[in-house]
This record gives C-alpha cells, structure tokens and sequence, in this order.
C-alpha cells in the first residue's frame, strides 16, 4: 500500500514537474542526486588517478572526446555520440608517411604503401569546448596535456593506457622512457661492460646492483618486494623499511655494503617462506633473478615532437598514431574518457623538489578545473563532495533565467533533455547505514547485501544488471605443494586434488541452478565467458561470441553432448540449452576411478577422510557464503559415495588478502574468485589463464603455458604453439589477427574448451549487481543495454524536486518500502 501511494504520489507530483520542464527549469527547482560511499576520491588528476572512488569524480567534471547513448531504446540499438570532439575519422590512407615518421609496427610482410586504414585517426575538436572559467579548449590544450601525460620526468601512472594496448600512441612508450634508467634481472644480458651475471661483488661495488623495493615493476609473483611481505604477513617489514627509505623515485634501491645484509635476509627470506625455496645453490639462483642491474640501454633522450605520433595540424584538429593497427570502433571505444588538464593550475601545483617532478592538480577544489558538465564546488575530506552545474559546460542554453539542456542526437526518434540533476551531493558512511538512509529518502540508489536481496526481489524499483565476471574454484594440483599443504596448512588428503578425474568429478556433482539460489541474482556459469562476451557487436549486435556456432560446440564438447539425427537433441542449439554442468551419475563413476587411481599410486590410502581448505573471499564469510560451502559439501560427498573415498570436508576461509596469490603459492588448494571484463575482447580473454609473461595466472602450480605446446588446425592446416602464444595469436600483431571472425572464434572456442578439460578451473556462476532506485527518480529506459546501461545520468528524470521530495518522505513518516 506506502507503494502503491508513493507511486500515484509521483504521478500526480511529476505531471506539475514536467509542466515546468517544457517551460524552462528555473534555478530554484533543484533535483539532487544523493549518493553513498565508503571512502571519496582523493586524487582525480586524469594523468595519476588510481581508483574506482578517483575515476568517479572524472565521470562529473570531464567529458570524453566521445560517448554511447540510446537511440531505439525498445530495440537495444545504441548511437555514438560526440561530446568534445566533433568527429573522429580514420585518415590513415592520406598520411601514410605518419607510419614511417612515428615507426609504428606493421603486420609482418606489409609495408605503409599496402596500409589504408587502422593506424591514424583526426580529431575535429569541439569549438564551443571551454574550461569552467571560460578559457577556450583547443589543439593546444591537448597537446600539452598529452606531452604532461608522457613526461618521462613525472613518470605518471595513467600513462600506462597509452605506452601500451590495442590503441597505444606511437613512439609514447619510448619518450616515457626517455632517459629513465632500465633495469634487467643479473640473469640476463644488459649490455653492460663485463659480465654482472655471475660477478655479485663486482656489481655491488660499481653501484650497479638494484632491487625492486616498491615500484610498478614486477619481481615475484608479480609483486614488488614490499608487496609480497604485505600480501603473507612475512615479517620483514624493518629490512623493507631500511630499503624502502633508499628507493629511488623509480621504487628501486641500490645494495650498498651498509644495506646489503637486509637485502639478502629480506630476498632469501621471501623465497624460503614463500615460496619454499630452501637449497642453497636454488637460493643464490633465484636471488640473481631477483636483483637487478641499471643498464645504459633504452635512456637516451627522446623528442616529443619528432617521435609521439599525437600532433596538432591547425587550432581545432589534432591527429593520433597508433602503434598497431585498431578498428575504427574500438578506437572510438578507449576515446570515452580523456587526457585532458588545465595548464595554470598543473604548472602552479608542481613539485620539483624530487627525483620525478610532481603535480597536486585535481585534489581538490582549488587544484581542480572541470570541462564537464558538473564541477566541484566543495569537499570535506572524508566526510562529502558536492558538484554542482558548471556554467560554461557547452551543452548548457539559458531558458526562462534557468539552465536547462537538450541532446544534439535524437533519442527514440526526439531531442531529449539531459542532465536534469543540478546538483550532485556524495557522503561517506558505513555500508550498514546506507540502507537506513536511502530508506529515509536520503540516497538516490541503494544495492542491498546478498542476504536481503531476497526481501526486494518483487520491487518494480528493483534493478538487475548482469557481469562479465564468472565465478570459479581454481586449483593448485602440485603434488609436493598439495602434499606441503597437508602437513602445514590444515589441510589432509588434499593431495587427491592432483588427480583430473577427481577435479572433473567434483565440476560435474556442482548442481549449479541449485548452487546460485544461495546468492540471489547470480546464474549458473559452465564455460569461461558468459552471454555478454561479443565478437564483432559494433557491426552485428548479435555477434555474441557464447551463442555462435563456435562457442555452443565447444560447450557441448566439454559436457559430451551430442546431436543430430538418431540423438537425444537434433539441433545444436537444443543440444547447447540442454547443458547444466550437472551430471551425478557420471560424477560418482569418475570418483571410484580416481580412488583407483590415487591409491595405486601410494597418494591416498582408501577409506581415509579428506579435509580441503578454501581461499573464499577477501571478506568475512557471510550467510550466503555459508549456505553455498554447504551446499558445495553435500554435492561432493554425494558424488564420493561408494567410491572409496571417506569423508570430504570443504572449509570455505573468509578474510583472505590475497586468494588468487595464496592458491599459487601454496596457502591454499583451492581458491574461488573471478575473472570477467573487456567483454568486446573475447579473442584476448585467454591471456588472462594462459599468458604467463603478461598476468599471474591463478593456476600457476598447475602448469607453464609457456612452455607446453597445442596443436590446433587452423584454416585447414595444423599450427603448434606454446598455449601462451595462442593466447596473444588473434590480436595485435599475432600470427592469426588478421583473419576473420570465423577463424578466430574457431581458436577462442577450441582454447576454452582445451582448457577447461584440464579442469585447473571449474567455472559454475557468473554474478549480477543490484540495486533499488528511489521513487524520486526514473531510468529513460527499463531495458539494460551493455553499451548504454539504462541511460545513465545523462537521461535520469526525476519526479520530484527536492521540496517536493521532502515533503512526500515527511507523508510517509520518515520512512518509506520498497519491498
């Protein structure tokens, strides 16, 4: 009933409301979105921010060169919409010579002259663009802003999304670089003079020996020193303290003889207690690939003008030069942000007084210079930011003494206003208080917890959003490492884990549409990527990489599934919807041949119980995670039955730092956690399980995928290859990136399922986010879209004002349902 009231409450309140829009917003009608966070942003400089909170203050105070927006909101068809650029074209067959000049890299056996397109692309910027006082935004701004971005003085961490992937800036990596020192493993050649592999003294006394203290730069694990200590609690914080307080700007530290003795005690001491490296010739190896040698190679000194292909050709075009060749599309897609600073407030804010020069710009208010539509009118730290419209946003047009603003673009077939919220007020408090104040009509949006979801699931303000991210256990199956585990890490009989039957047992007894109702809003995953994944979705809106013809065979592969005539399931498709990962008969066959097998082979004694511990969460266990770790037990125990395995205890671990370090290491056996993301990218999604050169791969101790070989056929012709090579062969200069779609989604799917039998991995639910919208405000559309969400802020209304708002809230006493 307070619903049914609260929603005739807003009708009869939004029909007075929209009279007043159609007429021009007047200043004193304020429509505030409130939201909730635990921890504000504190650093929204575009060339250095790092976190969610830092970005999310950028997604107010600047616009991209372009965004995605509705345009047939019934139909799911999106639009490219041009914010401060005016167009972005490919001219890459009329500047040829650009290839040559910034040495961009070519697919092998091409030359400039065969290239017509993919590598450089003009921006024709937004005249009316201006800065929130007014200064004019052109050429030149961007210019000196990417020159700042790439600055091998200031080394800033955003610079990372330009020196490196799919729509990397020639020659930016290089100027980065320029005159930093470089440094490589004393295992390696470094082209210094004499032979600092073998010579340790040597080094240490020309001062040319280093250790990575605390920078970017991997060293173990893909840590830094002084992360490893802090990821498993080692104890060497006094040695990291000593070493740390002599790192140079870059994070590196030179071994003195006066640091020297905390150098090895920390390095031989992370190596035998990580990663249990004992022997003393295996410590003194592995110690030199972990101290580093400064060369003289890749520091000499690079000009911006003549080697960076991001240069002006008059006030208001500027052209970028990729590295590798990128479609049009997808360039678009990593120009939905910007690299953009206000030059007088950047200049004033540096610090030149360190090794890398410094800048406080975009910190805070005074430091900050919005060319968004929003700007930052006040911040008290760590308790609310305050936004609020910013005057010289060029989309904004004065009516009735009010600012009031329209799209460009035709939206379901009209100009639609946009951006109706004048102010924007964002306060730090408990995850436990947030549901208190959104339910006081304080909070614009709300996502509940997963244990009261349940109590929501009927709302019509209710919205679910599926992820990318898949859910799955991993494994450690070293035999010596699981064996370890059993004797120092709580665990007993873990060893049977080694064993593949075992593990493609313990995937097929997981009922998953039973599983996922332990976590409301999650589904049952059984492959690597979900329905979100798209292959070509900027041409084909339906060119879903899962439901291809390619990824359904895979799956039905996986499952042993067959069709066709004379079958169970005459279609393919009918044969792909019938699979739920779920098969208990098979389960319990597959369990009593790897009791067999384990027991042959002297690991497991029969009849003995089996206690598994498992890096959960990275949070405290909650009830749903409780409810799923029994579930879990029950599955497993039932498959166990009569195979001669005894008791199978699974131990789900909350707290967990760092799970997907910890199962590699040989904390844990198992692991349960996710990988998603990138999902217009499902040709590189194998890197993330299979490039051990590039990520810390969470099956570490299962497998070297650099070094074990495949053999696929491709194109009608076998190809062999080390599985980390597969991952990187359909893109960027990859053996296979210049096929087409059918040969690259034929190796995507044959990569998943090749993988997934080694069950190193067992996927089983991809996850959702939900939350409730107040009835204070509506989404433009009902129907979620992965290229424009429900519209964004750009096309929320509101119906209500905030009196109008206060007083409705004030009816409800105090506190209103959504339930």
């Amino acid at each position: 009933m307070k619903k049914l009231i609260a929603m005739l409450t807003a009708l009869m309140m939004c029909s007075g409301m929209l009279l007043s829009c159609a007429s021009g917003e007047s200043e004193r009608e304020s429509y505030t979105y409130n939201g909730a966070v635990t921890t504000l942003g504190s650093n929204w400089n575009p060339h250095t921010w790092e976190t969610a909170a830092d970005s999310a203050v950028n997604d107010y105070i600047t616009s991209p060169f372009v965004a995605m927006s509705v345009r047939d909101s019934e139909n799911g068809v999106y639009q490219w919409v041009y914010e401060m650029a005016d167009a972005i074209t490919d001219v890459t067959a009329e500047h040829r010579d650009d290839l040559t000049r910034y040495a961009v890299t070519l697919p092998e056996g091409r030359t400039p002259e065969t290239i017509d397109s993919g590598y450089v692309f003009e921006f024709s910027l937004n005249p009316e663009a201006k800065w929130e006082d007014g200064t004019p935004i052109n050429a030149d701004s961007y210019i000196y802003s990417m020159k700042q971005l790439l600055d091998p003085g200031m080394h800033n961490y955003r610079a990372n999304l330009y020196i490196a992937g799919e729509s990397a800036l020639a020659g930016a990596a290089a100027y980065y670089n320029s005159g930093a020192p470089v440094y490589v493993p004393m295992t390696a050649p470094h082209g210094t003079e004499g032979d600092y592999s073998y010579d340790l003294e040597k080094g240490i006394t020309e001062g040319l020996v280093y250790v990575n203290v605390n920078s970017s730069d991997t060293t173990l694990s893909g840590k830094s020193l002084a992360e490893l200590n802090s990821s498993y609690g080692t104890g060497f914080d006094a040695e990291i303290k000593e070493l740390s307080d002599a790192a140079n700007a870059y994070g590196y530290t030179r071994i003195t003889a006066e640091n020297r003795a905390a150098a090895e005690t920390l390095i031989h001491g992370l190596l035998t207690e990580v990663f249990g490296i004992t022997g003393e010739a295996e410590l003194e190896n592995h110690t030199r690939e972990v101290l580093r040698i400064e060369t003289e190679t890749g520091g000499e000194t690079v000009d911006y003008d003549s080697a960076v292909g991001c240069y002006k050709a008059d006030d208001y075009t500027i052209r970028y030069v990729c590295q590798t060749a990128i479609d049009i599309n997808y360039f678009l897609t990593s120009c939905t942000g910007n690299w953009l600073v206000y030059e007088p407030l950047y200049e004033a804010g540096k610090d030149t007084s360190g090794e890398l020069v410094t800048t406080n710009y975009g910190t805070s208010p005074e430091t900050t210079m919005s060319c968004g539509p929003y700007k930052l009118e006040s911040l008290q730290t760590d308790r609310q930011m305050v936004f609020t419209r910013n005057e010289n946003w060029y989309g904004w047009e004065e009516e009735d003494g009010g600012l009031i603003s329209y799209t460009d673009f035709e939206v379901d077939g009209e100009k639609r206003q946009q951006y109706q919220t004048t102010r924007i007020v964002i306060d730090v408090m408990e995850e436990s208080a947030m549901k208190q104040a959104f339910l006081k009509g304080q909070l614009t949006e709300w996502s509940p917890p997963a244990e009261e979801l349940t109590a929501y699931a009927a709302s019509d303000q209710l919205y679910r959003v599926d992820e990318t991210y898949t859910m799955s256990f991993f494994f450690n199956t070293d035999t010596d490492m699981l064996k370890a585990m059993d004797k120092n890490r709580g665990n007993t009989n873990s060893v049977v884990l080694s064993d593949e039957n075992f593990r493609r047992a313990f995937s097929l007894a997981i009922d998953r549409a039973e599983f996922v109702t332990a976590t409301p809003g999650y589904k049952p995953a059984f492959t690597l990527m979900n329905n979100l994944y798209f292959y070509d979705i900027y041409n084909d809106p339906d060119s879903s990489y899962r439901n291809s013809e390619e990824g359904m065979q895979a799956v039905c592969r996986l499952y042993d599934v067959e069709y066709g005539e004379g079958m169970a399931y005459k279609t393919l498709r009918e044969a792909y919807d019938s699979v739920t990962g779920y098969n208990l008969t098979e389960a319990r066959a597959l369990m009593k041949s790897a009791c067999e097998e384990l027991t042959a082979a002297g690991l497991y004694r029969a009849g003995e119980d089996i206690v598994i511990r498992i890096a959960w969460s990275k949070a405290a266990l909650q009830s749903s995670d409780n409810n799923q770790i029994a579930l879990l037990n029950r599955y497993i125990n039932a498959a166990a039955e009569g195979s001669g395995f005894g008791r199978i205890t699974l131990e789900g671990i909350g707290s967990v730092e760092d799970r997907y370090g910890d199962v590699p290491t040989g904390e844990y056996a198992v692991g349960y956690g996710a990988w998603g993301g990138a999902a217009f990218y499902p040709f590189r999604n194998m890197q993330v399980y299979c490039d051990n050169r590039q990520y810390e791969i969470h099956e570490a101790a299962c497998w070297d995928p650099s070094s074990e070989q495949l053999t696929l056929n491709v194109e009608g012709e076998d190809a062999a290859m080390s599985w980390q090579e597969w991952s990187n062969a359909l893109i960027g200069t990859g053996r296979f990136a210049d096929s087409g779609s059918r040969t690259k989604l034929a190796v995507t799917a044959q990569l998943e399922e090749l993988y997934l039998k080694k069950y190193y991995r067992i996927p089983v639910c991809s996850t959702t986010t939900c939350s409730v919208l107040s009835y204070k405000n509506s989404y433009y559309t009902e129907n979620y879209n992965i290229m424009y969400g429900f519209g964004g802020m750009r096309l929320m209304s509101y119906n209500y004002t905030d009196a109008e708002w206060d007083e409705f809230v004030a009816d409800q006493g105090g506190i209103l349902s959504y339930e």
